[in-house]
Protein backbone atom coordinates (compact mmCIF):
# COMPACT_ATOMS: atom_id res chain seq x y z
CA UNK A 1 0.00 0.00 0.00
CA UNK A 2 2.79 2.29 0.68
CA UNK A 3 4.64 1.99 -2.47
CA UNK A 4 1.00 2.42 -4.37
CA UNK A 5 0.39 5.51 -2.41
CA UNK A 6 3.97 6.46 -3.23
CA UNK A 7 3.52 6.23 -6.83
CA UNK A 8 0.23 7.41 -7.34
CA UNK A 9 1.25 10.85 -5.30
CA UNK A 10 4.27 11.38 -6.91
CA UNK A 11 2.72 10.95 -10.62
CA UNK A 12 0.17 12.93 -9.64
CA UNK A 13 2.37 15.72 -8.17
CA UNK A 14 4.05 15.44 -11.79
CA UNK A 15 0.75 16.01 -13.47
CA UNK A 16 0.13 18.91 -11.56
CA UNK A 17 2.89 20.70 -12.04
CA UNK A 18 2.80 20.40 -16.19
CA UNK A 19 -0.57 21.24 -16.39
CA UNK A 20 -0.92 24.08 -13.60
CA UNK A 21 2.23 25.61 -14.50
CA UNK A 22 0.98 26.26 -18.19
CA UNK A 23 -2.74 26.95 -17.11
CA UNK A 24 -1.36 29.61 -14.82
CA UNK A 25 1.18 31.12 -15.89
CA UNK A 26 4.01 32.97 -14.27
CA UNK A 27 2.34 33.90 -11.48
CA UNK A 28 1.66 30.61 -10.34
CA UNK A 29 3.65 30.56 -7.53
CA UNK A 30 1.70 33.22 -5.61
CA UNK A 31 -1.70 31.04 -6.00
CA UNK A 32 -2.54 28.24 -3.18
CA UNK A 33 -2.00 25.79 -6.53
CA UNK A 34 1.55 26.18 -6.58
CA UNK A 35 1.65 25.36 -2.52
CA UNK A 36 -0.94 22.18 -3.30
CA UNK A 37 0.63 20.88 -5.92
CA UNK A 38 4.06 20.84 -4.12
CA UNK A 39 2.59 19.52 -0.71
CA UNK A 40 1.35 16.68 -3.37
CA UNK A 41 4.78 15.98 -3.91
CA UNK A 42 6.38 16.30 -0.27
CA UNK A 43 3.81 14.07 0.69
CA UNK A 44 4.62 11.57 -2.51
CA UNK A 45 8.79 11.40 -1.33
CA UNK A 46 7.82 10.46 2.29
CA UNK A 47 5.94 7.87 1.54
CA UNK A 48 8.79 6.95 -0.83
CA UNK A 49 10.77 6.88 1.98
CA UNK A 50 8.77 4.00 3.48
CA UNK A 51 8.03 2.56 0.64
CA UNK A 52 11.69 1.90 -0.26
CA UNK A 53 12.63 0.86 3.39
CA UNK A 54 9.97 -1.66 3.29
CA UNK A 55 11.08 -2.86 0.19
CA UNK A 56 14.79 -3.20 1.18
CA UNK A 57 13.86 -4.25 4.63
CA UNK A 58 12.11 -7.73 2.74
CA UNK A 59 14.56 -8.54 0.30
CA UNK A 60 17.84 -7.34 2.08
CA UNK A 61 19.02 -10.72 1.76
CA UNK A 62 18.67 -10.74 -2.24
CA UNK A 63 20.11 -7.30 -2.40
CA UNK A 64 23.54 -7.66 -0.66
CA UNK A 65 25.58 -5.18 0.18
CA UNK A 66 25.39 -3.12 -3.03
CA UNK A 67 21.64 -3.04 -2.41
CA UNK A 68 22.56 -1.70 0.82
CA UNK A 69 24.45 0.95 -0.39
CA UNK A 70 21.92 2.06 -2.83
CA UNK A 71 19.21 1.82 -0.20
CA UNK A 72 21.14 4.60 2.28
CA UNK A 73 22.14 7.01 -0.41
CA UNK A 74 18.87 6.89 -2.37
CA UNK A 75 17.14 7.16 0.87
CA UNK A 76 19.60 10.22 1.66
CA UNK A 77 19.01 11.71 -2.06
CA UNK A 78 15.24 11.27 -1.77
CA UNK A 79 14.99 13.57 1.82
CA UNK A 80 17.15 15.93 0.51
CA UNK A 81 14.41 16.28 -2.43
CA UNK A 82 11.86 16.42 0.08
CA UNK A 83 13.56 19.18 1.72
CA UNK A 84 13.68 20.85 -1.90
CA UNK A 85 9.72 20.35 -1.72
CA UNK A 86 9.30 21.59 1.17
CA UNK A 87 10.98 25.40 0.60
CA UNK A 88 8.90 24.88 -2.55
CA UNK A 89 5.46 24.30 -0.77
CA UNK A 90 5.90 26.87 1.50
CA UNK A 91 8.82 29.36 1.27
CA UNK A 92 8.43 30.20 -2.98
CA UNK A 93 5.47 31.34 -2.67
CA UNK A 94 6.40 34.13 -0.16
CA UNK A 95 9.08 34.81 -1.95
CA UNK A 96 7.16 34.89 -5.12
CA UNK A 97 5.29 37.45 -3.70
CA UNK A 98 7.53 39.64 -1.72
CA UNK A 99 10.55 39.71 -4.21
CA UNK A 100 9.91 38.00 -7.13
CA UNK A 101 13.41 38.85 -8.82
CA UNK A 102 15.04 36.91 -6.28
CA UNK A 103 13.77 33.46 -8.30
CA UNK A 104 15.16 34.60 -11.58
CA UNK A 105 19.18 34.43 -9.79
CA UNK A 106 20.61 31.79 -11.50
CA UNK A 107 21.71 29.16 -9.12
CA UNK A 108 25.04 30.00 -6.84
CA UNK A 109 26.84 29.54 -3.94
CA UNK A 110 25.59 27.44 -0.94
CA UNK A 111 22.14 26.98 -3.07
CA UNK A 112 23.94 25.70 -6.03
CA UNK A 113 26.48 23.14 -3.90
CA UNK A 114 22.99 21.90 -2.29
CA UNK A 115 21.40 21.29 -5.62
CA UNK A 116 24.18 19.78 -6.73
CA UNK A 117 24.50 17.26 -3.69
CA UNK A 118 20.76 16.29 -3.97
CA UNK A 119 20.78 15.07 -7.13
CA UNK A 120 24.08 13.95 -6.83
CA UNK A 121 23.43 11.41 -4.12
CA UNK A 122 19.55 11.24 -5.80
CA UNK A 123 21.40 9.64 -8.92
CA UNK A 124 23.75 7.97 -7.26
CA UNK A 125 21.77 6.17 -4.81
CA UNK A 126 18.65 5.05 -7.14
CA UNK A 127 20.89 4.00 -9.62
CA UNK A 128 22.69 1.47 -7.66
CA UNK A 129 19.78 0.79 -5.53
CA UNK A 130 17.93 -0.11 -9.44
CA UNK A 131 21.48 -2.26 -10.69
CA UNK A 132 21.27 -4.44 -7.29
CA UNK A 133 17.25 -5.11 -7.95
CA UNK A 134 18.21 -6.34 -11.82
CA UNK A 135 20.99 -8.48 -9.88
CA UNK A 136 18.93 -9.47 -6.82
CA UNK A 137 15.75 -11.00 -9.45
CA UNK A 138 13.69 -10.71 -6.69
CA UNK A 139 11.25 -8.00 -8.46
CA UNK A 140 9.93 -8.01 -11.97
CA UNK A 141 12.75 -6.77 -14.32
CA UNK A 142 11.11 -4.29 -16.27
CA UNK A 143 10.40 -2.51 -13.07
CA UNK A 144 13.29 -3.45 -11.60
CA UNK A 145 14.63 -1.72 -15.43
CA UNK A 146 12.69 1.49 -14.03
CA UNK A 147 14.33 2.23 -10.77
CA UNK A 148 17.60 1.97 -13.21
CA UNK A 149 15.94 4.44 -15.63
CA UNK A 150 14.51 6.92 -12.34
CA UNK A 151 18.31 6.97 -11.35
CA UNK A 152 19.88 7.60 -13.88
CA UNK A 153 16.96 10.64 -14.65
CA UNK A 154 18.24 11.69 -11.32
CA UNK A 155 20.40 14.86 -12.89
CA UNK A 156 16.89 16.24 -13.39
CA UNK A 157 14.77 14.55 -10.65
CA UNK A 158 13.75 18.29 -9.70
CA UNK A 159 12.42 19.42 -12.37
CA UNK A 160 9.03 17.27 -14.09
CA UNK A 161 8.02 14.88 -15.39
CA UNK A 162 11.05 13.08 -14.63
CA UNK A 163 10.27 11.38 -11.46
CA UNK A 164 7.33 9.01 -13.13
CA UNK A 165 9.60 6.21 -14.25
CA UNK A 166 11.18 5.61 -11.01
CA UNK A 167 6.98 6.22 -9.25
CA UNK A 168 5.93 3.66 -11.43
CA UNK A 169 8.72 1.14 -10.86
CA UNK A 170 8.34 1.51 -6.90
CA UNK A 171 4.26 1.14 -7.20
CA UNK A 172 4.78 -1.87 -9.28
CA UNK A 173 7.29 -3.37 -7.06
CA UNK A 174 5.32 -2.76 -4.10
CA UNK A 175 2.38 -4.96 -5.44
CA UNK A 176 3.85 -7.96 -6.30
CA UNK A 177 5.14 -7.90 -2.57
CA UNK A 178 3.14 -6.38 -0.16
CA UNK A 179 0.72 -9.37 -0.03
CA UNK A 180 3.08 -11.17 2.26
CA UNK A 181 5.32 -8.36 3.29
CA UNK A 182 2.61 -6.49 4.86
CA UNK A 183 0.22 -8.83 6.46
CA UNK A 184 -2.18 -9.54 3.83
CA UNK A 185 -2.59 -13.20 4.30
CA UNK A 186 -3.37 -14.04 7.95
CA UNK A 187 -1.97 -17.02 9.37
CA UNK A 188 -3.76 -19.94 9.46
CA UNK A 189 -4.83 -21.20 12.75
CA UNK A 190 -3.62 -24.09 14.02
CA UNK A 191 -5.74 -27.00 13.57
CA UNK A 192 -8.18 -27.83 16.49
CA UNK A 193 -9.91 -31.15 17.40
CA UNK A 194 -12.59 -32.41 14.63
CA UNK A 195 -15.89 -33.78 15.79
CA UNK A 196 -14.91 -37.16 15.42
CA UNK A 197 -12.31 -36.75 18.08
CA UNK A 198 -14.52 -35.12 20.58
CA UNK A 199 -17.10 -37.80 19.93
CA UNK A 200 -14.57 -40.72 20.82
CA UNK A 201 -13.37 -38.85 23.59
Amino acid sequence: MLSLTAAVLIVLSQIMRLALSRLLGADWATTPAYTLTYSVALLGMGSLLLAVTAIYTRESAALGKVGLIGYLTAFLGTVMVAGDWWFEAFAIPMIAAAAPAVLDLPLAGPLLVGAIATVGLYTVGWTVFGIAALRARAFPRIAALLVLVGGLAGPLALTTPYQIPLAIAIGWIGLTLEPESEGWHAAAPPPGPTFDTEVRQ
